[in-house]
């Protein structure tokens, strides 16, 4: 039997087309940033495997084997039916028409290429909103346990084509992995008609069975919408347990008297409980009394709860970081906060000499020469008039505010008048700001940059409760320079000898030094970091994006903004009924004027009655010394 040249060309040239392509799909998934697939090169396959297989089924059987060794790798790469290419191609230019695509391909992938669209596909890259993963499978759980799970997130957006498995919808559906997915759906064959496919999605919270969409018809399923309708409408009346420590103000805390729980997330949670439609339950506290760090292998703390299983998200909020984003999901920001150092303001000066501070060394000194050059210059003339030169020194009575005496001499009296007004001058100024400086103490300068700090033997402290900003200043220079402690307590005492500055967040460190009465505080002007509190949610929770959403609309709103300065106000009002005056934040009314103040005038009066009674007693003595010289009648 002869070969038909015609046949064999056409036969090889369209093996040879399929082979390209799937070699053109390796490279793409092998040599881009992204793994993403275009429209553009979905079609291309799409015409290729449509065209390729009419003429290699119509070839000759030897013509069959002799092209089979280059179209059957193509076929072991793609592995999709006739009906697959069709979904596929109506996928595309329908409700995927305006998203990215990731064509995820059946367990008969060789494992190379598999290795390759793993490697190629970062874990942020897979959740990414706009990107669809298309799944074609005919053996769900080796294609899921071989390339899905490995991935170890869920991507955002699947659609899942089952050609060939004999799985139902609900199993399918029901994989534990597939609870990340937002939008989900799955096309698989009608039974008793494989030609048809069915669309299936799954709402968890309103029911366990999946959720019917319709027969696949490219009209009915035109946009994304109808494709991926909302799994999470609302929670229909869900239960959730929420993991909390009431220790956390002004966010979650016991509000005095009566012990009731408040603050800013109480707000935010009965908003999305009437929003979403659930209801929720509070925790215990941690046994070990930690926040959330990894210790041994193991979460600890309020974060070990969660990935644990025993609630179903943070009520708490927590600083994100790279070891808690591998084993959680955080909500967007619900408000900024910075990691600041606080210290106590400086011991005031020494207040003997405060008679002495309102002016300076220079006022002074010129001060005391003026007033020895015009009593010398009045005490001349004087002299050259015939008159008592020690009368002149009472124009020295000007300097502390008294009369002095006028003279009938026109250039002596316009000396004088400029000699009352200058006085004048120097009295009111002098009186002004000694007030000033008895009513406020003097204060040495203020440390304000880390380096000042350490240059003043000084050390950071805070308390040990595996919170983020001790295990993220472990990797900074400073590391060996804080001091932990078990208690809040000896933190706030280590922190009130002025030995050591309290690191830690501002919000709340700031309340709860008031709240301990310390209001002589301040901060450093150098900021550690600058995060944003938020909620943490488990892996692979898709809800979550309800969540988030809500809150992101809270804090747009600004009712988030207004809830934290409600609630600050609300707890510094409640701190003013016994706090007694200072210099931080949540300082009350100023203290009144009192004898540490007036010790410079204390000492100055002690020192006149010291020399006023020496000054009697030597009298007493010339005078007694001169009656004693005196003939006796």
């Amino acid at each position: 039997m002869g070969l038909d040249l015609r046949l064999l060309l056409r036969t090889l040239t369209h093996s040879f087309a399929v082979w390209i392509s799937a070699f053109f799909l390796t490279f793409v998934y092998q040599y881009q940033v992204s793994p993403v697939t275009t429209h553009m090169e979905l079609k291309l396959m799409i015409l290729v495997l449509f065209v390729a297989p009419t003429f290699t089924t119509a070839a000759p059987d030897g013509l069959t084997k002799f092209a089979a060794k280059w179209s059957l790798q193509a076929a072991n790469m793609i592995d999709m039916s006739w009906l697959g290419v069709q979904v596929l191609q109506q996928v595309v230019e329908g409700p995927a028409s305006k998203a990215r695509l990731t064509l995820l391909l059946s367990p008969s992938l060789p494992i190379f290429l598999q290795n390759v669209i793993l490697r190629e596909q970062p874990l942020q890259f897979l959740n990414t909103g706009p990107l669809l993963h298309l799944v074609f499978f005919d053996n769900f759980p080796v294609f899921l346990n071989s390339m899905l799970l490995k991935t170890k997130v869920a991507p955002r957006n699947l659609l899942l084509i089952n050609l060939g498995s004999d799985y139902d919808a609900s199993t399918l559906l029901m994989e534990p992995w597939l609870s990340g997915v937002y939008n989900l759906a799955l096309l698989m064959p009608v039974s008793g008609d494989p030609g048809l496919l069915a669309a299936f999605t799954l709402r968890p919270f309103c029911s366990l069975s999946p959720h019917y969409l319709g027969h696949w018809n490219p009209q009915t399923f035109s946009i994304w919408e109808s494709l991926f309708p909302d799994r999470f409408p609302n929670t229909c009346q869900a239960t959730f347990h929420l993991c909390s420590w009431k220790k956390d103000i002004p966010f979650l805390y016991l509000k005095s008297p009566d012990n009731k729980t408040a603050g800013v997330l109480v707000s935010i949670i009965e908003v999305l409980a009437n929003k979403l439609n659930f209801s929720y339950t509070l925790s215990h506290p941690p046994l070990d009394e930690k926040w959330g760090v990894m210790e041994n292998g193991k979460w600890v703390g309020l974060l070990g709860m969660l990935h644990r299983g025993e609630c179903n998200f943070t009520l708490n909020c927590f600083y994100p970081s790279v070891e808690r984003n591998e084993a959680f999901s955080f909500s967007s920001n619900i408000v900024q906060d910075q990691v600041k150092v606080f210290l106590r303001v400086p011991a005031p000066l020494s207040e003997w000499d405060n008679l002495l501070k309102p002016f300076s060394l220079l006022i002074w000194g010129l001060l005391v020469t003026v007033t020895i050059l015009v009593s010398s210059y009045f005490a001349i003339q004087a002299v050259c008039q015939g008159r008592a030169w020690n009368a002149e020194l009472g124009l020295l009575r000007a300097v502390v505010a008294q009369s002095a005496p006028l003279r009938s001499n026109q250039s002596p009296r316009l000396l004088m008048y400029l000699w009352l007004l200058t006085c004048l001058i120097l009295c009111a100024a002098f009186t002004s700001t000694l007030v000033g400086i008895f009513t406020r103490p003097a204060f040495p300068p203020r440390i304000t940059f880390m380096d000042q700090l350490f240059a003043d033997g000084k050390r950071l402290t805070r308390q040990d409760n595996g919170g983020f900003t001790y295990n993220a200043l472990k990797k900074t220079p400073v590391n060996t320079l804080i001091d932990l402690y078990p208690e809040m307590d000896k933190v706030l005492a280590s922190m009130q000898t002025r030995s050591h500055g309290l690191v830690g967040s501002e919000i709340y460190n700031s309340l709860t030094l008031m709240e301990n009465n310390i209001t002589d505080w301040y901060t450093l002007k150098e900021v550690f970091f600058t995060l944003g509190h938020t909620m943490v949610f488990r892996k692979n929770d898709a809800w979550m994006a309800k969540f988030d959403t809500a809150i992101k609309n809270l804090r747009q709103t600004g009712l988030i903004e207004h809830w934290l300065k409600t609630e600050i106000r609300s707890l510094m009002h409640t701190f003013e009924l016994h706090v007694d005056g200072g210099q931080g934040v949540g300082a009350g009314k100023e203290s009144p004027l009192n004898t540490n103040h007036l010790q410079c005038l204390f000492l100055l009066m002690g020192i006149a009655w010291v020399v006023s009674c020496g000054v009697f007693g030597y009298e007493m003595m010339h005078k007694s010394y001169c009656c004693s010289l005196l003939p006796t009648p």
